[in-house]
């Protein structure tokens, strides 16, 4: 029984108020007067996502560990979005950690555990999406920092923590070989914390590219739709990209492929079937020009071709792709695909090597053409149309399930291999 006069009681009470005007009510919830609007408009939720954002937000003081599993497509990220939206609502601090593009402004764990002390004594909720991309050690790591800042030794200092994974893709990156990468993964932390998290599952669609991705990313062998699959890169290109006869490629569409030699095939071959002059665009090393056959040290681009940055630049940050208008000896004019806004690039420092010595210093543009890329550097990205070349080369757990999912439909997919029948690569501990 609620105390009248208890501040505790009286806040949950326009908490509970406040959840059940934002959030679009099933006919079997309970409707309460809507209070004043609210700043930040709520997503849709289905009726599998409702009831897990009512149970965290309602009860986010008491039950502070949640993790979120779903396949890809589940809505999982969309469904944070939504819980970040209510929170805000109430209002309550709260901050997003994400390795990868989400819909409101988030910091990568690195940058998330740089914060200074008196910023994350005041964050009450933190959301993570991509679970799966973040490394156990990054984790313990900010379990330890949120203890010392707030002075107590309950599981991440007390604060709230919500986790969204799909642990059937990729796992972290990190140097060495597969096993410790695998004992890495943040499913073994949501299992083993002395206090668990809370599981919530999405359940899995029910149409034709639903069941798709279910059995590509538990199956150790996979047959694709004979409509998906193709015999030669000239196909995929043609229906990624288009005819590529006088007309500019198709932007929202990308060839990934397992090895970095796969993705020098299809760019050179991409860039033979466009129209137009090719601009050879040298490196520069103490003013000199550098002719050389190395990727760094030469750029071939033709006019409307796809390009990503290989490193923050011009306030965008790695990964942003571009499409190429014209160059001149210092800049590069181009247009971000996903804002349409032009973007001059300026020639900048690149090392040819890890050690980054002066001896492997030149001067180039931080990008690399992107028609083709390998399945690493598609983590976290949608695509309207995907071709996946090679796919019988997956060599780690989750490689062609993140490949697949990165298109939006089964219509959006096609898939070369030279095996009518692809080996999986999947590690069962974390499915």
């Amino acid at each position: 029984m609620p105390c009248e006069f208890c501040p505790h009681c009286r806040e949950q009470a326009q908490v509970d108020a406040a959840l059940a005007a934002q959030v679009p009510q099933n006919d079997d919830l309970p409707v309460v007067a809507a209070p004043p609007a609210p700043n930040h408009i709520v997503p849709t939720l289905n009726g599998s996502q409702q009831p897990i954002a009512f149970d965290i937000c309602n009860n986010w003081r008491t039950d502070k560990l949640h993790f979120i599993e779903g396949n890809s497509n589940s809505g999982k990220t969309y469904l944070l979005h939504a819980i970040w939206c209510l929170f805000k609502n109430m209002p309550i601090n709260v901050e997003v950690i994400s390795q990868s593009s989400f819909p409101v402004p988030a910091k990568n764990m690195l940058k998330f555990l740089a914060l200074t002390d008196n910023l994350i004594e005041e964050i009450d909720v933190i959301l993570i999406d991509s679970g799966n991309q973040i490394m156990e050690q990054h984790m313990k790591s900010l379990c330890e920092k949120l203890k010392r800042v707030m002075g107590n030794d309950t599981p991440f200092g007390g604060k709230t923590i919500i986790v969204v994974a799909d642990f059937g893709q990729l796992l972290p990156f990190s140097p060495g070989n597969r096993n410790p990468r695998v004992g890495e993964s943040l499913r073994h932390l949501t299992r083993n914390m002395v206090a668990p998290f809370k599981h919530h599952v999405l359940p899995v669609g029910t149409d034709d590219w639903a069941l798709l991705l279910d059995t590509v990313r538990k199956s150790p062998r996979v047959t694709f739709p004979a409509g998906v699959m193709v015999a030669h890169l000239d196909e995929l290109i043609s229906f990624c990209f288009g005819p590529l006869q006088g007309e500019p490629p198709i932007q929202t569409s990308i060839i990934l492929t397992p090895k970095k030699e796969g993705t020098e095939v299809i760019n050179r071959r991409v860039l033979e079937k466009m129209r137009g002059r090719i601009q050879i665009l040298e490196a520069q090393f103490n003013d000199r020009v550098i002719r050389s056959d190395l990727e760094l040290h030469q750029l071939r681009l033709k006019k409307n071709c796809i390009l990503v940055l290989e490193e923050p630049c011009e306030g965008l940050p790695k990964g942003t792709r571009l499409t190429f208008h014209e160059a001149t000896r210092s800049h590069l004019c181009c247009t971000d695909i996903a804002t349409n806004l032009s973007v001059d690039l300026p020639r900048v420092n690149r090392y040819l090597g890890p050690q980054r010595t002066e001896q492997q210093l030149v001067k180039q543009f931080p990008v690399s053409v992107n028609f083709g890329a390998t399945i690493h550097a598609s983590e976290g990205r949608k695509f309207e149309k995907v071709g996946i070349y090679k796919a019988g080369q997956v060599f780690e757990h989750g490689m062609l399930y993140t490949a697949v999912s990165r298109a939006e439909s089964l219509e959006g997919l096609r898939v070369h291999s030279d095996e009518q029948v692809i080996v999986n690569k999947l590690e069962m501990s974390l499915i």
